[in-house]
């Protein structure tokens, strides 16, 4: 039985998305400030080394992490919301989802806001937290504006509008 190599971008790859993994469940477990390098990378099975060489530090490590989530919000809700055949189904479905991922994962908000917390102290961090919220959003106007056109609906307001809207009644913060 042969074995195929995978190569050095693809190992690096895979090493990046387990230690996302990882840093996932130690900052829900422990908070962004309880959780430290050292726990993350015992956590993912390698050496402190291995974080560094894939992210600057801890803040650019939830940033990566974050990014992920958002993206895997993005594709759920997409799926959700184009999936239906009627307008209250879709947004029924997603209002279900969020509901069933909070009670999953409880500890994503409190950390969610500990880091958000955190980087409005950093000018860097802070926009670097921004650029990816952004993306998230316009990710989601795009879905929003992708499921108006499915029913036939049109918007008073412009979709990144109505994301951002949908946001802040959803979770309290921009």
């Amino acid at each position: 039985m042969a074995t195929t190599r995978i190569s050095r971008s693809e190992r690096k790859a895979q090493t990046r998305t387990e230690l996302i993994a990882a840093a996932r469940s130690v900052f829900m477990g422990r908070g962004f400030h309880g959780a430290s390098l050292d726990d993350i990378a015992e956590a993912a099975g390698y050496t402190k080394g291995a974080v560094y060489s894939n992210f600057a530090g801890k803040d650019d490590l939830y940033l990566a992490l974050l990014d992920a989530h958002y993206e895997g919000r993005v594709t759920a809700y997409a799926s959700m919301l184009l999936d239906h055949t009627t307008f209250e189904e879709a947004t029924r479905a997603v209002g279900r989802f969020m509901v069933d991922a909070d009670a999953r994962d409880p500890d994503w908000l409190p950390t969610l806001a500990e880091f958000v917390a955190h980087a409005a102290r950093d000018e860097t961090l802070r926009l670097a937290y921004v650029r990816i919220r952004e993306r998230f959003l316009v990710a989601i106007a795009d879905v929003i504006e992708t499921l108006c056109e499915k029913h036939g609906l049109a918007l008073l307001v412009p979709p990144l509008e109505a994301a951002r809207a949908s946001s802040l009644l959803a979770r309290g913060y921009s």
